[in-house]
């Protein structure tokens, strides 16, 4: 079974400004510290955040499941504003996917330079039915990680130097 679930979120933040946030590592770094009862940390195992980075996320004790995954970047277009990262270790590859492939797109809204529309999706191939209830609940989990991006893009848009890998 396969398929592609997604969430979309309308920002008060122009494209730019949460590409930034986006297209770096400090994707990763949001989610951990927003969600501490999900997530303890990640490590870049290889890369600068770009194409070919590999990152390993931890997860907090309790939450079921294995205790890490590995992400590979295989697409940061800072043109078209698209991550695209499938998971090559742990995490749902050992709960039942074959496969699954997060991608992140930051959409201009035409005639307004200052909101943007944030598109997240996970493309999925289970080898196992019983893993189906993990594709709604990983939807919903991106989208809760796209809503804290918005709130750090939006609090943080008039400091330059909020936006570091």
């Amino acid at each position: 079974m396969e398929g592609i679930v997604s969430r979309m979120l309308e920002v008060n933040a122009s494209p730019s400004d949460s590409w930034k946030v986006y297209g770096s590592l400090q994707l990763a770094q949001i989610a951990v510290d927003a969600f501490p009862q999900t997530y303890t940390g990640y490590k870049v195992l290889q890369g600068d955040g770009y194409a070919g980075t590999i990152i390993q996320v931890f997860f907090a004790k309790g939450v079921p499941g294995p205790p890490s995954y590995k992400q590979e970047y295989t697409v940061v277009d800072d043109v078209k504003r698209v991550k695209v990262a499938p998971t090559i270790q742990g995490g749902v590859l050992e709960q039942g996917f074959k496969s699954y492939v997060m991608r992140l797109d930051v959409k201009e809204k035409k005639g307004k330079p200052d909101e943007c529309t944030m598109i997240g999706s996970i493309e999925y191939v289970l080898e196992d039915k019983s893993a189906l209830p993990l594709v709604k609940s990983s939807a919903e989990g991106l989208y809760d990680i796209m809503k804290a991006v918005a709130d750090y893009v939006i609090k943080h848009r008039n400091n330059t130097n909020a936006y570091t890998n």
